[in-house]
């Protein structure tokens, strides 16, 4: 695996990667699957802590310097890789949040004795946590990007979490000669916590055995994983013609994933395959009406009017499996959602969204799964990440 800057929903691989990311869906899905009834499975599961931003740290392996940075350090041109303060104050003079939590950084996280170069998501400084009373019980709280997490005060969490400078969770090492060429790999060694950093740990571990699915649970499970692969299988044609990205075959791919986080955004279920289909036909028109408008040159217009005309009739020649493309984006959500409400199961730590009501009981961001295929989220897009494309980011400008 190259840099950890983006990872995919399990759901949109099937865009990205056409019927080989569909293959690979239905596998990872499987795999979960056995994971929740068998004794071992060939997926690992870690859970995605919604900690902002991405924080990089370890030793330069060129200079033998310890650095911090975000995921900015792998920049192709201009890699941002902070080794003083007085560099990071340079850097970061605009946004002062990240300014302040990299220096933070780079003061506490050297006590690690950290053996290489990992990556992690930042969770609070001494400033941004605070004591709340919630559900009756008084909780140490930290909002580090949409979810709210809170520690029983008198724990030993919460004990941990109210000495220490910062919080932050590691989930991925890297190997390699130089930063600009190393490989991502999930998981970190056992790094422990110090009275100034609080460390957490992203491992799922289902010791009570809470997730695990009964006989009747595993039926429905198969069944719906089932409809999934037969969707995919009348779809693969068609989603390996728009894989390419950007604008290669009439910016298909990049336009439906557009539409698809639509829905999420307005925070509306999908539950049409047909309807849904007509509707990014309109949405596909309507985008391309405002590239061309947007053009200043009759060249330029041509261009896209041209696309615009080709796209349509591509779709309309290719309705039915577009219909089950749609289909098929529905059954691996289904599916999905069938293992992430068995992982919610198992709780460590309490998580909240803030409403203008108070706090509302919430679960974690989701969970990433890992298999040699690669790895995926899991994710209740229509919960968690319309809360986050809505949520003020407060972690950027302090």
């Amino acid at each position: 695996m190259a840099k950890n800057t983006h990872l995919e929903h399990l759901e949109d691989d099937i865009v990205n990667q056409g019927k080989a990311g569909g293959l690979n869906s239905i596998k990872m899905l499987r795999e979960l699957g056995k994971m929740l009834t068998e004794p071992s499975s060939s997926v690992n599961i870690t859970t995605k802590w919604d900690g902002a931003p991405a924080i990089v740290c370890g030793t330069d392996p060129i200079t033998g310097y310890f650095f911090v940075g975000t995921k900015s350090v792998f920049n192709k041109t201009n890699p941002k890789i902070m080794y003083s303060k007085n560099q990071i104050i340079g850097e970061y003079q605009n946004q002062p949040g990240v300014s302040k939590i990299l220096k933070d950084c780079l003061t506490y996280l050297p006590s690690l004795g950290i053996s290489g170069v990992v990556q992690g998501d930042f969770l609070f400084t001494s400033e941004s946590k605070s004591t709340k009373q919630i559900g009756g019980e008084e909780c140490i709280t930290f909002q580090p990007n949409t979810i709210t997490y809170a520690v029983p005060t008198g724990t030993p969490m919460g004990d941990m979490v109210d000495k220490a400078k910062i919080g932050i969770v590691f989930h991925t090492s890297y190997t390699g000669d130089s930063l600009s060429n190393m490989n991502a790999a999930f998981g970190v060694p056992d790094i422990d916590s110090t009275s100034d950093v609080a460390v957490f740990s992203s491992k799922f571990t289902d010791a009570s055995s809470a997730a695990k699915m009964g006989q009747s649970e595993m039926t429905n499970y198969n069944a719906a994983v089932n409809k999934a692969e037969g969707s995919l299988r009348q779809a693969s044609g068609f989603l390996n013609e728009i894989k390419e990205q950007g604008e290669g075959r009439f910016m298909m791919n990049m336009l439906f994933k557009q539409f698809m986080n639509s829905f999420i955004r307005e925070g509306i279920p999908i539950t049409n395959a047909e309807k849904t289909k007509d509707g990014f036909i309109n949405f596909y028109l309507s985008r391309l009406d405002m590239e061309i408008a947007s053009k200043k040159t009759k060249s330029g217009q041509d261009k896209y009017i041209k696309m615009q005309k080709d796209g349509i009739q591509f779709l309309k020649n290719n309705s039915r499996p577009l219909y089950f493309t749609v289909a098929s984006y529905m059954n691996l959500i289904s599916a999905k959602e069938m293992i992430i409400s068995r992982l919610e199961k198992v709780k460590d730590i309490k998580t909240f969204l803030k409403t203008e009501n108070g706090y509302e009981v919430t679960a974690p961001e989701g969970f990433v799964a890992i298999s040699s295929g690669g790895a995926l989220k899991l994710v209740k897009r229509r919960e968690f990440s319309r809360a986050n494309f809505t949520a003020a980011k407060d972690w950027e400008n302090g």
